[in-house]
């Protein structure tokens, strides 16, 4: 057999073994996309920040993705300062405004703020949002974000450097036995060209707050309390109280609680041919092996590259009868919205859909469900494995199925037996712990995936 054939039937072996009964919890082992998280804090938090970082760190990792450690494992923005001469290459404190026409322009953006010069015309600067993001920027150059990903995927201490990591996440053998033949077959001297694998690696940064929902819900009854007024000045008092009254009693219902908002900002790790043969260049030659460590601290070759933001939120209410205690409530919740964002930017962004192993056929199932943003009626590309020259397994389409509308979405979310989805009756309906699909009818648990096409 040769070495193509040899991956194929160890891969399968692979794949396969990890399968188990598919309301088994057992993790499966296939071939994934890499992910670091980073909390980002900022004077947002306020009184919250204790209670943020502390769901925040017992948020369980995503498991459709391998978790890549770096050193930084939290951004404090209100420690990054930047100077004007970053604002103005950002594009920010430009243009003056000298007219009134472009005071009034200037106007349509209020959240960025204008700076008064001596010569009585003005500056805009960012936004709030804008601000945090040129402040992200800046942490990840500062802290050498990508190298610092780079430094786990070869494990990389000094002058050393090992393949360990690309050899196990890349998924080119059955077992850690059987690495030392990839080796010897030729597979090592290719590595450096797995692009996808290393290429689909991701840096999620998040920004997670909440606020009670009181004073804004205070906010707008006052304000509809005074338009009423103003609207209701003629009519009967009787009436204006009545519009009064129902005003006070929207305020009841909204009061409670707290809006729990997350931000998250995806950067991609870059590697490509380009990259790859500068690596091998600095690192493969040996001339240089006693330089390794410096050439490796001091080299511009890892990059980042930002792909995009996504920001959902969350109302947190408290029911009557409620047993669990509010830090229970707002814990559940921000661990929801992280979920929910996670999700955003999965369907935003092709490159960062996860890949879902086939548990059963006949119907096709998988285990993903509402935790992964999975809604009725989406299309799902059915995924198998080949192989390119260097014998690297890669994801090829060759179907779709379809979220089966007829059967119950599984539930996997965070505190799903706790808040269960009722029928009609009122009573807990309880699903199995998968989600079916519609067509697909050969497809093979063990051999198939399933990606999020739309």
């Amino acid at each position: 057999m040769n070495l193509k054939t040899n991956l194929t039937a160890l891969l399968g072996i692979t794949l396969f073994s990890g399968l188990q009964a598919q309301d088994a919890p057992t993790p499966l082992d296939y071939r994934r996309s890499s992910m670091t998280m980073v909390l980002i804090e900022d004077e947002d938090l306020g009184k919250s920040k204790d209670l943020v970082i502390k769901s925040y760190n017992s948020y369980p990792f995503p498991d459709k993705y391998n978790k890549h450690e770096i050193a930084d494992k939290k951004f404090d923005a209100a420690a990054i300062k930047l100077t004007d001469a970053e604002f103005l290459a950002a594009g920010f404190y430009k243009d003056t405004f000298r007219t009134p026409m472009d005071f009034l322009k200037a106007a349509k953006y209020p959240l960025r703020p204008l700076r008064y010069l001596k010569d009585s015309s003005a500056v805009q600067g960012p936004d709030k949002n804008e601000l945090l993001q040129l402040k992200l920027q800046k942490y990840i150059s500062q802290k050498n974000i990508a190298r610092q990903m780079f430094d786990t995927w070869f494990n990389r201490k000094g002058n050393d450097l090992n393949i360990d990591l690309l050899l196990e996440r890349g998924k080119y053998s059955a077992s850690a036995e059987k690495m030392d033949d990839a080796k010897q077959a030729g597979l090592e001297a290719n590595l450096y060209e797995d692009y996808d694998l290393i290429s689909n690696t991701y840096t999620v940064f998040q920004k997670l707050n909440f606020f009670p929902n009181e004073p804004v819900a205070r906010l707008a009854r006052d304000l509809a309390k005074e338009e009423a007024r103003k609207k209701m000045a003629a009519m009967p008092p009787a009436m204006l109280q009545k519009s009064l009254d129902q005003l006070d009693t929207v305020y009841e219902r909204t009061k409670e609680g707290y809006t729990v908002i997350c931000t998250s900002f995806l950067y991609q790790l870059e590697w490509d041919a380009d990259i790859a043969g500068k690596f091998k260049g600095y690192f493969l030659n040996e001339d240089l092996k006693s330089k390794r460590g410096q050439i490796w601290d001091t080299t511009s070759i890892f990059k980042i590259k930002f792909v995009g933001k996504s920001t959902t939120s969350s109302i947190v209410t408290f029911k009557i009868g409620e047993k669990r205690t509010e830090e229970q409530i707002i814990d559940l919740q921000i661990k929801r919205v992280m979920d929910n964002s996670l999700a955003r930017l999965q369907k935003n962004h092709v490159q960062f859909r996860p890949v879902a192993p086939v548990s059963s056929a006949g119907p096709v199932t998988a285990r993903i469900g509402m935790k992964e943003g999975i809604e009725a009626n989406q299309t799902f590309e059915v995924l198998a494995i080949e192989f390119n020259e260097f014998g690297f397994p890669r994801y090829k389409s060759i179907g779709k199925v379809k979220v089966d509308k007829k059967q119950p979405i599984w539930d996997n979310r965070i505190g799903a037996d706790q808040e269960p989805i009722l029928d009609d009756a009122g009573n807990p309906v309880v699903g199995p712990a998968f989600t079916t699909f519609a067509g697909g009818k050969k497809v093979q648990p063990g051999m198939n995936f399933l990606r999020l096409l739309k």
